[in-house]
């Protein structure tokens, strides 16, 4: 059987295509997995997985969509959503041609589209395969669906369809009890993480006998110059007599570890890390909340309010009780070191967190999930 997998836009959203594809691959089936951001190739190809090529190097996806002409940014949460919806759809639809190119080459049986890769119903339905649809994170994007199928309506009519094709298969990462009431039935899957790995050392994967806390607030530390944030949070947590350890990207961490003497500091893959804290700290990613949810760690969340996702993403979180959401106007150096002394002092927040990692826990494996993808390809020969 030949698998097409269909990445997305991120590093942490081809992370949550590894545990599958290499299911998959395992069972013996081939397996090429491709982007929609060139730059992912080296991520694609660094996690083992056969990069396929399908977009203009040359060309950044803030190109892309300038010239598609979806530049205006909504001020409403729920309005920037579906944009959002647009943007992806557009950034995908422009890999079409060089999906179908490379499909005549290598023809899938099946294509595994990530939520927001949008070419793979279109590639599916073209081809006269079957798609399977893979969520990345706890995230609903039917919003986000909404714009698509509005910036995906003249190729939808082409192909005979007023929507987005039905998938075959939906899988589902989330804890059952996090998924809306209103959600379509669907193929859980347990989530299991997928990131790039490097060489450890013995201080990320042990811990003293104290309590630990993990910070990270993503890969844009250099980029957007949040060395002062990033300072000042971990300074402010290291009055509570805990050990910090900060997870960035290896461009930021000489400064860092300038400014911050005595903290442990550099790029640490999270499945190593996070079973060794007691809070985590971040601004709700959903690969860093997805880890964090497997290993029964209590998280403190600062989402971006004007993104829908993200807020809807902590607000679901904290509603369980393993989470505590704060803005980023509440969230101060001294707001969040309080928070993460609450968190570690009430062990309901330990107890919530553990609760939904043995739901995750119970989920059928990538490798049933692969088994099941058999049986749906075998059934529609």
């Amino acid at each position: 059987m030949k698998v097409l997998n269909l990445a997305g836009v991120a590093p942490s959203t081809v992370f949550s295509h590894v545990p599958l594809a290499n299911a998959l691959r395992n069972a013996g089936h081939q397996v090429m997995t491709t982007a929609s951001v060139d730059e992912l190739l080296g991520t694609i190809a660094g996690v083992g997985l056969s990069a396929v090529r399908t977009t203009d190097p040359d060309r950044s996806p803030q190109q892309v969509i300038a010239d598609s002409g979806l530049t205006r940014v909504p001020e409403d949460p729920v309005e920037r959503e579906v944009m959002a919806g647009r943007w992806y759809a557009h950034m995908e639809y422009v890999t079409l041609d060089a999906l179908r190119a490379f499909s005549r080459d290598w023809r899938p049986d099946v294509i595994v589209s990530g939520v927001t890769s949008y070419a793979g119903p279109l590639l599916a339905a073209h081809l006269g395969v079957p798609y399977v649809r893979h969520a990345w994170d706890i995230h609903d994007p039917r919003l986000m669906d909404e714009g698509a199928v509005d910036q995906l309506s003249e190729p939808l009519k082409e192909l005979g369809l007023d929507g987005l094709p039905e998938p075959a298969m939906t899988i589902e990462i989330a804890p059952p009890s996090l998924r809306p009431q209103d959600a379509p039935p669907v193929q859980p899957m347990r989530w299991i993480p997928g990131n790039s790995q490097s060489v450890v050392e013995p201080w990320m994967y042990k811990k003293g006998a104290g309590t630990r806390i993990g910070v990270t607030i993503g890969t844009g530390v250099a980029s957007y110059n949040q060395y002062d944030f990033l300072q000042g949070v971990v300074e402010q947590i290291a009055t509570l007599d805990a050990e910090v350890v900060v997870a960035v990207t290896e461009d930021a961490v000489p400064e860092l570890r300038d400014r911050l003497k005595n903290v442990r500091t550099g790029w640490i893959p999270m499945d190593v890390v996070a079973p060794t804290c007691d809070v985590l700290v971040h601004q709700t990613g959903g690969s860093t909340m997805m880890t964090g949810l497997t290993f029964g760690v209590p998280q403190v969340l600062i989402p971006d309010t004007r993104m829908y996702r993200a807020a809807d993403m902590a607000r679901r979180l904290a509603e369980t009780g393993a989470a505590v959401v704060l803005s980023p106007e509440e969230a101060t150096s001294e707001v969040i070191a309080k928070t993460c002394e609450e968190i570690v002092a009430n062990p309901s927040f330990s107890a919530a967190a553990g609760k939904l990692a043995a739901e995750i826990a119970a989920l059928p494996s990538p490798h049933e999930v692969a088994q099941r993808i058999e049986r749906l390809v075998d059934a529609r020969k």
